[in-house]
């Protein structure tokens, strides 16, 4: 059976090796590299899961993009709170690079942190993180296996 996935992700380089992660399993990706347009995409599609970036603009870049098209450290929190108030049933992973997150007031927020409120604040939704990182192949297991698991 073919899942359908949404890859939430806005860096080329770890865009691509997700992607080469997933070419074995049966899977069929549709991709989304901000805020706005992931939701577009959940409005379109029912997916079975949700791999998500943290920290994301809020819209692509190019002709559409303004001053409000810059980079939210929290634009994948945005996204699980619109899932969440629409009851998007889709489950989501976190893959993130990054060990902690700031807030608009500079405030950092560790990974470990972030985890714990998205797993009490979105119950059932939010399945946790992967750490992702381009020195080991860890992070592509932990993504097998959680799509083989939907």
């Amino acid at each position: 059976m073919t899942k359908r996935i949404l890859l939430v992700e806005d860096d080329l380089p770890k865009k691509t090796q997700i992607i080469d992660s997933l070419r074995a399993a049966s899977v069929e990706l549709t991709f989304a590299q901000s805020v706005n347009e992931a939701i577009r995409r959940l409005d379109e599609t029912t997916f079975d899961c949700v791999l998500l970036d943290m920290s994301l603009p809020t819209f692509n870049e190019g002709a559409n993009a303004s001053s409000s098209g810059r980079q939210q450290d929290f634009g994948g929190r945005q996204i699980l709170t619109y899932m969440w108030e629409l009851e998007i049933s889709s489950r989501v992973m976190l893959v993130t690079q990054l060990p902690g997150f700031k807030t608009e007031i500079g405030k950092e927020v560790k990974l470990k942190d972030l985890d714990e409120a998205l797993t009490k604040d979105f119950p059932g939704l939010y399945m946790g993180f992967i750490h992702f990182t381009h020195s080991t192949d860890a992070w592509a297991r932990r993504i097998k296996d959680f799509v083989d698991a939907l």
